[in-house]
């Protein structure tokens, strides 16, 4: 409990209680929305949902508008990941979410990713709420990636 508080004390200190309260956040918040598809450690679950791990994370996560549009805009259709066909929808959490906590999520998911780079901010996503699109768009973005 000491060690907790003169942490948070620090960071709070050292202006890092943003970064700790959005990384926290966007783990509770994958869990309640994107876990029970995706499982919690991102690897998905066979016929349903992809893993959000991999290779082709390389290619998709250099765009970082990529993840933006999908859970901003859902995504929908036959996709392949190692060789499994999924057919299914994600739905689009823009309705379900504010832009804070779509990108607590994203970044949540750049960490489990292991991808480097600056965090997702709300700015992110309230320019995606502000262009149209939809899950069949998302779909043809990753496919368009995946090339």
């Amino acid at each position: 409990m000491i060690r907790a508080t003169l942490a948070w004390g620090l960071a709070c200190l050292l202006g890092l209680s943003a970064p700790l309260t959005q990384a926290s956040e966007g783990a509770a918040l994958f869990a309640q929305h994107c876990a029970a598809c995706h499982q919690a450690d991102g690897s998905g679950t066979v016929g349903l949902a992809p893993p959000l791990l991999g290779e082709h994370w390389q290619r998709l996560g250099a765009d970082r508008n990529y993840l933006v549009q999908v859970i901003t805009q859902g995504l929908s259709g036959l996709i392949v990941v190692n060789g499994q066909r999924f057919v299914s929808s994600m739905p689009a959490f823009a309705g379900q979410l504010n832009d804070e906590q779509l990108a607590a999520i994203a970044t949540h998911l750049q960490t489990l990713q292991q991808r480097t780079g600056p965090a997702y901010s709300p700015a992110d996503f309230a320019a995606a709420r502000s262009t149209a699109g939809n899950p069949t768009q998302s779909r043809a973005l990753r496919m368009q990636l995946l090339k």
